[in-house]
């Protein structure tokens, strides 16, 4: 393991050298910080470039750990954060006597609960996690039909419909008929990975499994694609609420 001091930071990192590899690579996930470098590459110049790239590397780590440390089960009290496209946002809770039914907003970058005041703090969580699914749902659909639209330009393909959806064991799915159908989770990565996955399930309609050519499409779409998928695979767990 090595690191640098970066101001009052530490920064460590590991180095794998590869004899395939043309360029330096720097790499930040929830693991922490991998370079990949050219087998000739000395440390001094490895050392040298994450210099280079401490402040953006500084930044990515401080949104991994908080995306780690609010990866616990939500209680949907007061004070909490709750993520949206790869962002975390406080959520406040007021009580009061004439409010007769639970509502959710998000309004000026924090996320608004109301509730009547006789629900207990044990009952936030059965209470508000389905206005805040059905929020994300609701935002994400018209997102995603955005996102979509700069992948299909490349496609030259359609799908036939795009739904939200709650599905436990995928990310996205396209059907047979050329739906394609998104875990509403997703949307609370960051936008590049939301962007893998739709490009990921649009490929479909034209291959539907995974071939060489699926991936050359996929390729296509997102030049970087094994990046953000390695991404999903490492921190997956952290968008379940």
């Amino acid at each position: 393991m090595y690191s640098i001091q970066f101001g009052q930071d530490t920064i460590p990192y590991t180095i794998k050298w590869s004899q395939r590899r043309k360029t330096v690579s720097i790499s930040v996930d929830a693991n922490g910080v991998m370079i990949t470098a050219p087998a000739q590459t000395t440390e001094d110049k490895i050392e040298e470039l994450v210099y280079q790239k401490a402040s953006w590397i500084r930044a990515q780590l401080f949104h991994f750990n908080e995306m780690l440390d609010e990866s616990h089960t939500r209680a949907f009290l007061s004070g909490e954060k709750l993520p949206y496209l790869g962002r975390q946002y406080r959520l406040k809770v007021f009580k009061n006597d004439d409010i007769r039914e639970a509502t959710f907003k998000f309004q000026q970058g924090t996320f608004i609960a109301l509730l009547p005041v006789q629900i207990a703090e044990e009952q936030h969580r059965e209470i508000l996690l389905p206005l805040y699914e059905q929020w994300i749902k609701e935002k994400g659909e018209a997102f995603v039909r955005n996102r979509i639209h700069r992948f299909t330009i490349k496609l030259q393909q359609e799908p036939t419909a795009v739904k939200i959806k709650d599905q436990q064991q995928r990310w996205g799915s396209c059907t047979a008929n050329g739906q394609v159908l998104i875990n509403w989770r997703i949307l609370l990565a960051p936008v590049s990975i939301i962007d893998y996955v739709l490009a990921h399930e649009l490929a479909h309609l034209k291959y539907m499994d995974h071939s060489k050519a699926f991936w050359d499409t996929l390729g296509m779409l997102i030049d970087d694609y094994e990046k953000r998928k390695e991404w999903l695979r490492i921190n997956g767990t952290t968008l379940h609420i």
